[in-house]
């Protein structure tokens, strides 16, 4: 049997955390509803699977398809209008290809159409999903223009109806800034470059997430050594930020506690129950 039960979750949310009758709670949603919601769990003991935010890196070195993968990462920056916790919310370029990058991201970037899905199917992104969550990106794009970040494409909502913000490139920016360190929730794409893949995998690891990562590279080596060093639950090589029910898709840090798809996932919601039999 399933009970749908509506509401927020302040109330009905933290309501069937605490309740000592569930015996998982399963969460997607912030940091700060994940702590809410383990200090309510923590009455009961009860467990939790925790799936909340994300800041993830989009490593480019300078042997990579370019084509692929900027194809790749605008199309993870846009899904959902960067309102998805997969989503690629930094970029980091190799020096040696950081100009050709910046010029085709941005001709790509140009080309996104967005408008109201209920009207139009020939969109890439609607619009944000309140006012509230506009006007945050406008004040992270803001935020980062006065630290030195500088505004290539976009930066702007998009006309005086609804909650559309512009497909958005930052450069200029530098690690320690909000907007390579916060989550940013919108389609807005800050990048910066580096010399050497150590660099870059110290930079993509030096974040309080550790869901989702990517690395675009046509060497294995260089693939592998990623692999083994980014300290995130996925990490996409060659392509975007989406996972498959078969994978398992779980966070490292802040971005949570336990995960889901495959069989990882299923074992979630299951417990262990160990029989010991003796016969004289």
């Amino acid at each position: 049997m399933i009970n749908f039960v509506f509401g927020y979750g302040p109330e009905v949310g933290q309501e069937l955390a605490a309740n000592p009758k569930v015996g998982l709670v399963s969460l997607t949603g912030s940091v700060g509803a994940g702590i809410a919601t383990m200090q309510a769990a923590a009455k009961n003991v009860t467990k939790v699977s925790l799936e909340l935010g994300g800041k993830a890196p989009a490593i480019v070195m300078d042997d990579a398809d370019l084509d692929l993968a900027v194809k790749a990462i605008v199309s993870s920056r846009v899904i959902n209008t960067g309102q998805v916790c997969n989503c690629a919310e930094r970029v980091y370029v190799q020096e040696g290809i950081y100009d050709r990058f910046i010029t085709a991201l941005t001709a790509a970037m140009k080309q996104v159409k967005f408008g109201n899905p209920a009207e139009q199917t020939d969109i890439d992104m609607g619009p944000l999903i309140t006012a509230a969550a506009l006007g945050r990106v406008e004040q992270k794009v803001a935020n980062a223009v006065s630290e030195g970040g500088k505004v290539v494409l976009g930066g702007k909502r998009a006309g005086d109806k609804g909650f559309y913000f512009e497909p958005t490139i930052i450069t200029g920016v530098r690690q320690e800034m909000e907007i390579m360190r916060e989550e940013i929730f919108g389609p807005v794409l800050p990048v910066m470059s580096f010399k050497t893949l150590d660099e870059a995998v110290a930079l993509a690891n030096d974040c309080e997430y550790g869901l989702t990562s990517s690395i675009y590279t046509q060497n294995l080596n260089t693939a592998m050594i990623a692999l083994r060093q980014l300290k995130f639950g996925e990490t996409y090589v060659n392509r975007e930020n989406f996972e498959a029910m078969q994978g398992f898709h779980a966070g490292w840090r802040k971005s949570g506690i336990g995960g889901a798809d495959g069989r990882h996932g299923l074992e979630e919601y299951l417990q262990t129950h160990v029989a010991y039999l003796q016969f004289s």
